[in-house]
């Protein structure tokens, strides 16, 4: 009667590709730190494998043997250490094993990453070019001068009202007016030096002044308020505003 442990190994002992694949999936199925592997267990592990694939009759390949032997000899080296080597400079016996399998790792995870991109791309097919007909190389067009000339002119006169089109926008954008924040402060520090209150809407007037001068002058009258250089009153929302300098007497007016 074969044991559990070789029933258990049945369907599992085909699928190994060596004895790293071997020694990979014990690692993986007892959760052992690749790092620091216990080499008592799996090395128990192990065997109990190969013993398995005898009592099925499978042929063991030779490397796995080597893997065995591998493993007894960092056993016994682990049980028997050295006397004459001090434990500061002795070496750990594992660590050329785990290095190799610190590398199989890393292969067989790109080789997992390689075979899902085969099966994700095997689903696509490509179409490979064909060749033009024979006929393409030979038809000719029967095309009259009045049909070219046609064309041609049409291509002129879209090629000129795209370029007279660019030709306004940039002539709107360059004779855009400009105004002065700059100006506008200078424009009403002197109105104020006469000493005098004036009216916001005598000075800039949207009857006579553009949108953008009368928002630019209102900007200007802000800052002036903020420098301390005038004072503005407005009696009601949407009045008039009075915009006049510290000590003006209030019945000189501009309106």
């Amino acid at each position: 009667m074969k044991s559990a442990l070789t029933n258990a190994c049945t369907i599992k002992l085909n699928n190994f590709e060596g004895p790293f694949d071997l020694l990979f999936y014990l690692i993986e199925k007892n959760k052992i730190d690749i790092y620091d592997i216990p080499i008592l267990e799996i090395t128990e592990q192990y065997m109990e494998y190969l013993d398995a694939m005898q009592q099925l009759d499978l042929e063991i390949a030779s490397e796995f043997l080597v893997m065995a032997a591998t493993l007894l000899h960092i056993k016994s080296r682990l049980l028997l250490p050295s006397k004459e080597v001090t434990e500061e400079e002795a070496a750990d016996p594992r660590e050329e094993l785990i290095l190799q399998l610190v590398e199989y790792k890393k292969y067989k995870e790109f080789s997992q990453y390689l075979k899902e991109r085969e099966a994700k791309w095997e689903r696509v097919h490509y179409k490979l070019p064909e060749p033009l007909p024979q006929i393409a190389f030979y038809e000719e067009l029967e095309v009259s001068p009045e049909v070219l000339r046609d064309c041609f002119v049409k291509v002129m006169k879209n090629y000129k009202d795209r370029t007279n089109d660019v030709s306004r926008k940039m002539d709107r954008i360059l004779n855009r007016e400009k105004v002065s924040l700059r100006a506008k402060v200078k424009e009403l520090l002197e109105v104020l030096s006469r000493g005098i209150k004036i009216c916001f809407s005598k000075i800039y007037n949207t009857a006579v002044k553009s949108r953008l001068e009368v928002a630019t002058g209102f900007l200007a009258l802000l800052e002036i308020v903020k420098l301390g250089r005038a004072k503005v009153e407005q009696h009601e929302t949407f009045g008039e505003i009075y915009v006049f300098p510290d000590g003006t007497d209030d019945e000189k007016v501009i309106q």
